[in-house]
């Protein structure tokens, strides 16, 4: 990674990081609409060992003063071992750099999303798109019943996330 980091990125900067099955999505916020970078990053093989150290890689160089994370120990919550051992591994680096952290639930999303009618994931991207055009093109189409998660669903899913921390903390 080059080590000279975008100075205009530098100051108070809210990083959010959505685990998935294949890595994480992760988004870089000024504030709700105000979306300086958000990727979905696939690691492979995915072991959480490999995608701590690409998180580590990202906190050290953005240097976010929040990160927002999934809460997921709220009821009806499927999320997999693995994963919430990352979020706790995630949220254990971020406290040791002495960073703040903040966890939303699904619920909590849904809240925040609940003033634009948006309910299921795909409202909740739709809205994220109308309100953030450079994510637009990245809009999936409605899921299918037998379809699995579309893969820009993680990019989304972060921004929700930093969405959610903004209209629930300011």
């Amino acid at each position: 990674m080059n080590n000279t980091r975008p100075q205009s990125v530098l100051k108070n900067i809210t990083m959010s990081i959505f685990a998935n099955s294949r890595g994480f999505g992760y988004a870089l916020m000024k504030n709700s609409l105000d979306v300086l970078d958000a990727k979905i990053i696939t690691i492979r093989p995915v072991a959480n060992h490999n995608v701590i150290n690409r998180i580590k890689e990202l906190i050290d160089y953005y240097e976010p003063q929040v990160v927002v994370l999934e809460k997921y120990d709220d009821f009806g919550t499927r999320k997999s071992k693995r994963i919430m051992k990352l979020i706790d591994l995630i949220t254990d680096y971020v406290e040791e750099k002495n960073h703040q952290v903040f966890k939303y639930s699904r619920k909590d999303i849904r809240f925040a999303f609940s003033n634009y009618n948006a309910h299921t994931k795909y409202e909740i991207a739709s809205v994220i798109a109308q309100n953030v055009k450079t994510l637009h093109p990245l809009l999936m189409e409605p899921r299918k019943d037998y379809e699995s998660e579309k893969y820009t669903t993680g990019i989304f899913d972060a921004v929700s996330l930093g969405f959610t921390h903004f209209y629930l903390e300011y």
